[in-house]
């Protein structure tokens, strides 16, 4: 899409990774040291990051280094989420229902993947890609807004559950 060759988008690609690993780290550190374990708060920064990366990568990203950089700040802002997800919605749940809360993240996260990229492929190849991107943002800013509805929960609800476990 932007013309670089094989080699510096394989670049790209590890930057976007190595990044990511990094973000993923540093969003759980934040999460414990600053906001006492709400994820969700974090994932709003982190939502709102990877949105304004990628749009800079969509319509500034036309070097290699200003690609990169973009790219490699998506992954950064991407990851925190994606790590933090599972690790939300069981500390949300109660006890009883933290193992499948976090199930049911997990079963979403695979299935949107598969649907997701069958999807923007296709999207790709009969609107282009500014239509991929659009919808990229688009998905990009439900996610921030469904962050933000959580931003009020308790850390946990382990206390909330009157109901003692079965065996």
């Amino acid at each position: 899409m932007k013309g670089f060759s094989l080699q510096h988008a394989g670049w790209m690609v590890a930057a976007f990774e190595v990044s990511g690993l990094v973000g993923m780290l540093l969003a759980g550190w934040v999460t414990d040291r600053f906001f006492r374990g709400r994820g969700s708060r974090v994932c709003v920064f982190c939502m709102i990051g990877s949105c304004v990366s990628m749009l800079l990568f969509w319509k500034l990203g036309t070097t290699t280094l200003a690609a990169t950089s973009f790219l490699a700040a998506a992954g950064f802002f991407i990851y925190g989420p994606q790590a933090l997800i599972g690790i939300t919605a069981a500390n949300l749940a109660t006890k009883r229902a933290a193992a499948t809360a976090a199930g049911f993240t997990g079963l979403f996260g695979y299935a949107s993947t598969l649907l997701s990229g069958w999807g923007l492929g296709k999207l790709v190849q009969t609107s282009g890609w500014d239509a991929a991107f659009g919808a990229l943002l688009a998905a990009g800013a439900l996610g921030t807004l469904m962050f933000i509805l959580a931003w009020p929960a308790k850390a946990h609800g382990y206390g909330e559950s009157s109901e003692s476990p079965s065996r």
